[in-house]
């Protein structure tokens, strides 16, 4: 005859819905749960720990270098010996359980060898029935069997303050813990949450089946108790709280030799800075933390932070990338860029603005007008006709200037822009002498029209001293002026 045990929980209930699984799981008390509603074994009415396994599982965690820690041994034969490891989060005030081992029939010298592991400056919290001196370790103390085999014992067996090792303040300790959400323990110590299921009392008393563990776990309130009970943390001599050798702790890189320390004074919310290269000696910096310069909540990369007020202390995102400025050497410039204009006669490495350029090419110019202010023009009206190429030599061309028809007012030749010039003559107006300044020859070239009219002469006389102009349609007439040392003389050549 075969049997076949199905187990359920009650997700597989199917027919009721999620939110009335919910409710039914609720109405039972907390640490009932977990029995009634997933079928994980517990003795429930006379249970030890009457809280859920989800208030003290945690997931494992890599602990701090800096929180205390301590082993605590649980000593047995046929019931097994017992071991945890314990952590204590001084900041918060958190006990982990973070390792546990758990076997049968198995002498010190075995057990160790599981233990050693650990750590071999853990210090070990162990019973007073440590002090038992065994037939099977012939007539030697069990702690001390286990410190010969290489395990550092406390020298003195876990206990109060007051010497005492009441069972039951270390187990109210634990379930205050549990209830605070100061005690976790590890989720993968399947061994240690089996003893915590099991853990009871029948007709009040502490069950002692499968305890172990938790009896292991309850040295580590009477050895912290004791501890603390001294109002000062051990000396190195001493040992019990060290979890390490702080002469032996030199930091990551091996190369320390001794704790950080301070001035004897400084001041509140100082930052504090090495005072060396050893890295252990600090000092008070003098800059407060709430001096430190505040930027926005968020910002551009790369962008340049200014000030955002004249305290010096809050910043803003500028909202210039520092890709978008030119380097020192070689920039790129965009832009109508600006610099200072040097002083006229500058000869240093200083930038030449436009405003220096044009003030240096006005002097070369030296007032020239409009006509003759660049090389094209100059050029043009300063034709060099050389048959032989040898130079000036051969002489000079230019082109006549065309002074446009003359009928009426007055009409004053000027030199400038070129000493050769013609009108025509239709209608009668005034002949004035040229009014520029300096000595030069001039020769005007005038031709009638079919309206030529009498021409006036003003500031200058003619030689000879007749006039041979004609209204004759079509005559020409040469007008050669010179001008020396002030005085304006002309002469009248008829062409035809």
């Amino acid at each position: 005859m075969s049997r076949h045990v199905t187990f359920m929980t009650i997700d597989d209930a199917a027919h009721y819905s999620a939110q009335e699984r919910a409710a039914i799981v609720a109405a039972y008390p907390e640490h009932e749960r977990e029995a009634r509603a997933r079928g994980i074994p517990v003795l429930g009415s006379g249970r030890i720990f009457p809280v859920a396994e989800a208030l003290i599982a945690c997931e494992p965690f890599r602990l701090p270098r800096y929180w205390p820690r301590l082993g605590a041994l649980d000593f047995g034969w046929d019931h097994p010996s017992a071991a945890v490891e314990i952590a204590w989060d001084t900041e918060a005030d958190v006990v982990y359980v973070s390792k546990a081992a758990r076997a049968s029939q198995q002498t010190p010298a075995m057990q160790t060898l599981t233990l050693k592991p650990w750590g071999d400056w853990l210090p070990w919290a162990w019973p007073r029935d440590g002090r038992r001196e065994t037939l099977e370790g012939a007539g030697v103390a069990l702690a001390k069997q286990y410190a010969a085999h290489g395990l550092n014992m406390l020298s003195r067996h876990a206990q109060f303050a007051d010497c005492s090792v009441s069972v039951e303040a270390g187990l109210m300790d634990m379930l205050d813990r549990m209830q605070s959400g100061r005690f976790k323990v590890f989720s993968t110590l399947t061994d240690w949450f089996e003893e915590f299921r099991l853990y009871h009392r029948k007709d009040g008393q502490v069950v002692k089946l499968r305890d172990d563990l938790m009896a292991a776990t309850r040295y580590r309130k009477l050895t912290l108790s004791f501890v603390a009970g001294t109002g000062a943390l051990p000396t190195t001599a001493g040992g019990v709280w060290l979890m390490f050798d702080r002469a032996g702790d030199k930091g990551i890189d091996g190369a320390g030799a001794g704790d950080f320390t301070g001035p004897a004074s400084s001041v509140t919310d100082n930052i504090v800075t090495f005072a060396g290269t050893t890295g252990k000696v600090g000092k008070d910096s003098g800059v407060k933390a709430v001096d430190l310069i505040v930027g926005p909540a968020s910002a551009v990369a790369d962008n340049i932070a200014t000030f955002n007020g004249t305290t010096g202390k809050i910043a803003k995102d500028s909202g210039v990338a520092v890709s978008s400025l030119a380097p020192k050497a070689s920039p790129t410039l965009t832009g109508t860029p600006a610099a200072p204009t040097a002083a006229p006669g500058t000869n240093t490495t200083q930038i030449a603005t436009t405003g220096f350029v044009k003030a240096a090419i006005d002097v070369v110019l030296g007032g020239v007008s409009a006509a003759f202010d660049t090389l094209s023009e100059i050029a043009a009206a300063m034709v060099q006709k050389a048959v032989d190429n040898t130079g000036i030599t051969a002489g000079f061309t230019s082109t006549a200037v065309n002074d446009g028809t003359k009928s009426s007012g007055t009409y004053a030749p000027s030199p400038l822009g070129g000493n050769l010039r013609y009108v025509l003559n239709n209608g009668a107006f005034t002949f004035a002498a040229p009014t520029q300044a300096g000595d030069y020859s001039m020769v005007v070239q005038i031709t009638n029209g079919a309206s030529a009219g009498a021409i006036t002469f003003s500031g200058f006389a003619l030689s000879p001293g007749g006039n041979l102009l004609t209204l004759t349609n079509a005559n020409k007439f040469n007008l050669y002026i010179t001008k020396l040392n002030g005085a304006v003389t002309g002469s009248i050549e008829a062409l035809q």
